[in-house]
């Protein structure tokens, strides 16, 4: 009997395990075989104006993937799809999934230009926040702050390049113009008075920074993109307590690269 008992819950055991893997097979030919119903673009732009559009995606996606819809879910390669989106300049993210009812998501975050470059030979290409270069959109364009004057620096040479955004510290004195550019950018950006503001970065011929504010006929010498903190509350508190009072044109040149002090003149 006892040996009759093990039998059968052998017999159980095999039997049931059998069935578990036609259920798990019968779900991958269900799978396999059920069509794509809907293809959901999504696109998180942040606090950034749109340099893509749902559009743009859908045409990489049919250039890499073909036409989707009615498509078997088992013939679509998610990972090629991500891999081509993912490859275009103003991409940072991309996930591509599907739900139970066969509706295919693919959900992209677009990059956040803080920064326009306009080089010494008129190119024009963008920085984002996270440091990298991005070339302009024809069709679309950031409203952000630029920067102009001595620059060398090229997108068309240094496509998909990044600044070294692990120096960006003011204690770093020797940086590359556009990792000094990008963090100055990335202050300005960050506070509500200077965004509002600060519309234009100058770079000298000596690789030193004037800011060209939106209000008040005046330059601003910044000097390097060095001890930010201290300048920018030296200029936040003559702009209060001295502009206010005497009037926004009063200067043409305010000067706040020297410590513990604000240098005005009128030209």
């Amino acid at each position: 009997m006892k040996k009759f008992l093990k039998i059968l819950k052998i017999t159980i055991w095999i039997l049931l395990l059998a069935g578990a893997f036609v259920l798990i097979g019968y779900a991958e030919v269900s799978y396999f075989n059920r069509r794509c119903s809907a293809v959901r673009i999504s696109i998180d732009y942040g606090a950034a104006d749109m340099l893509i559009t749902k559009g743009d995606i859908d045409s990489v996606v049919r250039k890499t993937a073909g036409i989707l819809h009615g498509k078997p879910l088992g013939l679509i390669h998610s990972g090629a799809i991500e891999k081509a989106v993912r490859s275009q300049p103003y991409v940072s993210r991309v996930s591509v999934y599907e739900d139970h009812k066969g509706d295919l998501f693919i959900d992209v975050k677009q990059r956040e230009p803080i920064l326009r470059i306009i080089n010494n030979k008129y190119e024009n290409f963008y920085i984002d926040d996270a440091g990298a270069f991005l070339p302009v959109n024809p069709n679309y364009s950031a409203n952000v702050l630029v920067a102009n004057g001595f620059i060398t620096d090229s997108y068309i040479k240094n496509p998909g390049y990044r600044v070294n955004i692990m120096v960006i510290s003011d204690s770093i004195y020797h940086d590359s113009l556009m990792t000094s550019l990008y963090r100055l950018a990335k202050y300005i950006s960050h506070d509500k008075f200077l965004k509002s503001q600060i519309g234009q970065i100058y770079v000298n011929d000596c690789q030193e920074f004037e800011l060209i504010p939106r209000v008040g006929d005046h330059v601003v010498l910044l000097g390097k993109a060095q001890e930010l903190d201290q300048k920018f509350r030296k200029l936040y508190a003559f702009y209060r307590l001295g502009l206010n009072k005497i009037g926004w044109n009063k200067y043409n040149i305010i000067n706040i690269k020297y410590k513990n002090q604000v240098v005005c003149s009128k030209m």
